[in-house]
């Protein structure tokens, strides 16, 4: 009698182990590619306050306006020279 009990609780363990172990593992990847979302999340906000600072910026400061204008478009003042300076190293 304890054989047959001790065989049936082998089973019901054998079967519970093969219902759930793929609900477990499909747990366990989901909770991997939650916290890759979640930092992805969080570069993504960093990004957009880096942007809207960016923005605001270039709405209310003149002199930042300037600067990117000067360096991103090459605008220069009447009589004013731009030198460049390479900082690519030299070919071996």
């Amino acid at each position: 009698m304890r054989v047959v009990f001790g065989m049936i609780v082998v089973c019901a363990l054998l079967i519970a182990g093969f219902t759930f172990y793929p609900v477990w593992t499909r747990l366990s990847d989901m909770k991997q590619d939650l916290a890759r979302q979640t930092a992805r999340l969080e570069e993504l906000k960093k990004a957009t306050a880096e942007r809207e600072l960016q923005v605001h910026l270039l709405q209310t400061d003149k002199e930042y306006l300037e600067m990117i204008a000067r360096d991103r478009l090459d605008l220069m003042k009447d009589g004013e020279t731009i030198f460049r300076l390479s900082s690519a190293k030299p070919r071996s």
